[in-house]
């Protein structure tokens, strides 16, 4: 989660690690431990100020003491989500989503223009929102319901190292989603440190609307609608700066996680879907129902059954974006 446009190595690194061949999901399925790394990687380029870094490069300039106050209170807060995760595995998904939904809403203030095939679209400084902490502001918005549960996580986490440690809470919170990752089975993603947190939220609609043909290709919102339709999501990631592989490998964090259903709620709530229905849904569903708190690639695996009609009832529960993936052409 970083400002690309001053770590170009770390985007030619990420392209090579993520390129079409590494990529294409018949390649995935094949790789166990590439699924974590590759959302790290695409996470690294989502955004605009500060970095998820691949482990062969060098961390910022600190002085000495700072650096050393930061990187202990940074073995802190990975220790402390970890320790969360053990005692309650299904946390580990919603801080990895508190995470990307804090870094997503960068927009550039650029008019779009769409990347070339096999590129990314450099960002420069002329953007908003991103990695700053304003989630803790933005609980509100429809497309952050269930993220109440781990912002108290990551809040209680951040309050033992606050002070003593410097750390801000975009720091924490970048922090987190990296030690959730880590703790699900994935792998140690190294984080730099020094974001500046928000002082309220990002904005929640695009200043400038992108659209395809289609209906369902608009993108009017700095976070991606669940009812994209493929088009839709070539042009939400690209005005972040990924390519097509990239965004399909960050999808695969689907492996992790639950999404909202209306099983089990009450009248009430079924006549007026508020926050606090959406919030406290008595029964969450999986996207992949085998193992959904341990990061691999059975996601991929059972979007490619999914889409052979092979899997049975129960067996998954995808959303619109999730089977984009597998019936578009592209």
């Amino acid at each position: 989660l970083f400002s690309i446009e001053q770590r170009g190595r770390e985007a030619r690194e990420c392209r090579r690690i993520l390129s079409p061949k590494a990529t294409m999901i018949p390649n995935l399925i094949s790789r166990a431990s590439f699924g974590g790394y590759a959302v790290a990687c695409v996470l690294s380029l989502s955004s605009p100020r500060t970095q998820i870094y691949v482990p062969s490069l060098n961390p910022p300039e600190q002085s000495t003491e700072r650096q050393t106050s930061m990187e202990a209170a940074a073995r802190t807060v990975r220790e402390g989500i970890a320790s969360l995760v053990r005692e309650d595995p299904t946390v580990a998904g919603p801080i990895l989503r508190l995470a990307f939904h804090d870094a997503a809403t960068r927009e550039d203030r650029r008019p779009y223009a769409p990347p070339t095939k096999g590129t990314r679209k450099v960002p420069t400084r002329h953007f908003t929102g991103g990695a700053n902490g304003s989630i803790q502001y933005e609980l509100d918005w429809s497309e952050n319901r269930g993220l109440s549960r781990p912002l108290r996580a990551v809040e209680v986490v951040h309050e033992m190292v606050s002070v003593t440690g410097g750390l801000s809470f975009a720091d924490t919170v970048a922090l987190s989603g990296a030690a959730a990752v880590e703790a699900a089975g994935g792998p140690r993603i190294p984080i730099r440190l020094g974001r500046q947190d928000a002082a309220g939220p990002d904005p929640r609609e695009r200043r400038r609307p992108i659209r395809a043909s289609t209906d369902r290709s608009l993108v009017s919102t700095t976070l991606p609608s669940a009812g994209l339709d493929s088009d839709g999501l070539r042009l939400y990631f690209g005005a972040l700066g990924l390519t097509e592989e990239e965004f399909v490998a960050l999808c695969g964090a689907h492996d992790l996680g639950r999404h909202v259903t209306l099983l089990g709620m009450d009248k009430a709530c079924l006549k007026n879907l508020t926050r606090e229905c959406l919030e406290g849904a008595p029964n969450l569903m999986p996207f992949v129902s085998e193992s959904p708190d341990t990061l691999s690639n059975l996601y991929f695996r059972k979007l490619l059954r999914w889409y052979d009609r092979s899997v049975e009832l129960g067996e998954v529960a995808f959303i619109p974006t999730d089977v984009d993936l597998v019936v578009d052409e592209g």
